[in-house]
């Protein structure tokens, strides 16, 4: 097999990897009841509606930003899914459902971002993508386990 025939095969295959890393996120957060997206379940943790954001923003500042010098569209949600809203005097979060976006804008945003980081994926050496798309297909699904 020439080495173009096994670049192809190796982009092909982690966008496949990357994909069902996506899909199963997908499949968590359809399982959430809207009516419970901002909810907190644990008190000293973020409202669910964070991590629908955040699997997003991490693939965004460190994949696409770090690694394919793409610029932000939305340094706010950059920072607050990074982030989140973190308590400012050390005790449990006293954040509101109203200080987070609407599900809608999220949803837009990871949109945004995953249409974003594919054509960049689809169009960077080989090495470079091969290594950042695995590694990212097995922290989704390391999370996915934290989260379940």
């Amino acid at each position: 097999m020439g080495a173009v025939a096994t670049a192809v095969r190796i982009r092909h295959d982690l966008h496949t990897r990357l994909f069902d890393a996506r899909s199963r996120t997908d499949e968590i957060f359809r399982v959430v009841r809207d009516e419970a997206m901002y909810d907190r379940p644990i008190p000293e943790r973020h409202r669910i509606i964070f991590y629908l954001g955040h699997v997003e923003a991490f693939d965004w500042n460190l994949l696409a930003q770090r690694a394919f010098g793409l610029q932000s569209f939305h340094r706010t949600f950059d920072q607050l899914f990074a982030f989140g809203i973190d308590p400012t005097d050390g005790g449990l979060p006293s954040d509101t459902p109203a200080d987070w976006p609407e599900r809608e804008e999220i949803e837009g945003y990871n949109w945004r971002m995953r249409n974003e980081l594919d054509r960049a994926l689809a169009t960077t050496g080989e090495c470079a993508t091969s290594w950042i798309a695995l590694w990212n297909a097995r922290w989704r699904g390391l999370r996915k386990g934290t989260r379940s």
